[in-house]
């Protein structure tokens, strides 16, 4: 590990793309309508061309500095710049009417460099020993782990599940499209020579997060939000106020990381549980929501440390958890490389490099945060329609220079139509990139499954550890679709029917 660190703080190319993506990520998160999974989809257009180690760096650093920005416009405008930025709203924008901007900002800046430090240290120790766990998985396990990776997105990125679910299996029905691996025989193509190749996994995301965002961005605003400060001050908070938020940060922090791993949750989850916690636990809860500091720095701890402890499934057991997590994994695929079991036996040494960069960019962040914080004040007042002509440009480059070919541009048009339909309606993206990222991988495993057994599924009877995910993945079900809960209500509790 210390190695792979020397490797980075020695690699000038390294050091120049990890503090330029950590600059992105945060500036994009702190404009309103711009996020994290949003930079992360127009990188992937050029990330191809990179060495997987720089483009990954790249990718977890705009998604760690994505995560941290959209406090800055949630406390400066009251407008959170991501969702997961809404916690922080709540006491940062009334802390920054009392003329604590400046502070404000300062503090959400260390806290988020303590959760991601937080989540890193524990990134480095779960990975492995969680491996090592799903080491005792096949593919019949990791069949079952998959559908319920999906289902739990669905669920929890959603106020109806349903929705959420059908987000998910549209994604993996998406991911079918294309020439199958065994036999190479077309699915879903309708005769088209450009579908037979699949569907083009950056023209989609870029798409489904580029383009859609701009749309519902450039669409009229109700009331138009004014920064509280023409200036901020005083950004670097006295040393005797962080003192005794130690525990606070550490509380936060492996909150977040624990939200994180489970698949759906995102960093919005990470910094309302944290946010919770914190009031629960606080010795002044009646200043939450009118300007407790303790507050903001629960909320930005657990929205930061939830980035590194996404990354935890995603190297494990090849399980995305969040959006970001599953572009990022989209990343490694199009560097041949593969999420999972194997991958520490395969990649350590760019696992090691993972940690180091993530290590690195978490100081990275205290830094670029506490320059960026100064003049995020002009940065707000840019026009978003010049903002987004950007945005478009960018994302058209993308699509078009993964392979070169136009039926990408339209391709990634059709999504964008797509989510933008779905957000409107109310269907969440998560899933559906879920769905999308890991289709490939339910269809692999379902074929390996059934070629072991000889097409007989009575393993999924036999093997403890599938019973034990099948009672998981029954029980999920039930508890959230309402039909079902309602009888079961009148059955265990008629007194309350």
């Amino acid at each position: 590990m210390y190695e792979q660190l020397i490797n980075v703080l020695t690699d000038p190319v390294e050091l120049g793309i990890a503090f330029g993506a950590m600059a992105m990520g945060i500036l994009l998160g702190a404009l309103p309508g711009l996020t994290g999974p949003m930079a992360m989809a127009l990188l992937l257009g050029v990330a191809y061309t990179m060495t997987p180690e720089h483009s990954v760096t790249a990718m977890m650093l705009i998604y760690m500095g994505g995560a941290y920005g959209g406090s800055m416009s949630a406390i400066l405008l009251n407008v959170p710049g991501a969702p997961a930025s809404a916690a922080t709203a709540l006491d940062g924008h009334p802390l920054a009417k009392q003329g604590l901007a400046g502070r404000t900002i300062g503090m959400v800046t260390i806290s988020s460099f303590f959760g991601s430090l937080i989540a890193v240290g524990m990134m480095a120790w779960l990975t492995p020993w969680l491996v090592k766990v799903s080491l005792l998985f096949t593919a019949w396990e990791l069949l079952l782990l998959v559908t319920l990776g999906v289902l739990i997105a669905g669920s929890l990125s959603s106020d109806d599940p349903l929705k959420g679910w059908m987000a998910g299996c549209f994604g993996l029905l998406i991911a079918q499209i294309g020439l199958d691996d065994i036999h190479m025989h077309p699915r879903f193509s309708f005769g088209s020579s450009y579908l037979e190749a699949g569907i083009g996994l950056i023209a989609a995301i870029v798409g489904l997060f580029g383009l859609s965002q701009v749309m519902l961005t450039m669409r009229p605003l109700a009331s138009g939000a004014v920064a509280v400060a023409k200036q901020v001050k005083g950004i670097i908070p006295p040393l005797s106020e962080l003192r005794g938020r130690m525990r606070l940060v550490l509380q936060s922090g492996i909150i977040g990381t624990f939200i994180g791993v489970l698949p759906g949750l995102g960093a919005d989850m990470g910094a309302w549980v944290s946010y919770d916690m914190a009031k629960r636990t606080s010795k002044k809860p009646e200043l939450f929501g009118k300007g407790s500091m303790e507050g903001v720095i629960a909320a930005e701890t657990g929205n930061n440390a939830v980035v590194p402890g996404a990354l935890i499934p995603v190297i494990a057991l090849g399980l995305p958890g969040s959006a970001g997590a599953a572009i990022i994994m989209a990343g490694l695929f199009l560097h041949g490389l593969k999420p999972g079991p194997t991958f520490l036996m395969d990649n350590y040494g760019l696992f090691e490099y993972m940690v180091a960069a993530l290590f690195v960019g978490s100081f990275m962040l205290l830094v670029a945060g506490l320059i960026i914080g100064r003049g995020i004040v002009h940065v707000l007042r840019v026009p978003r329609e010049n903002i987004m002509a950007v945005v478009i440009a960018l994302a058209a480059m993308g699509s078009y220079a993964s392979k070169l070919q136009f039926n990408d541009l339209w391709m990634m048009i059709g999504f964008g139509l797509l989510a933008y339909g779905m957000r409107r309606l109310g269907y969440p993206l998560a899933p559906l990139v879920l769905g999308i990222v890991l289709g490939r991988l339910l269809d692999e495993y379902l074929r390996q499954a059934l070629m072991i057994s000889d097409g007989s599924l009575m393993p999924l009877v036999e093997r403890p550890i599938c019973l034990g995910l099948m009672a998981v993945l029954s029980l999920f079900v039930i508890v959230n679709v309402r039909p079902i809960r309602r009888v079961l209500g009148r059955i265990f509790l008629p007194s309350q029917a």
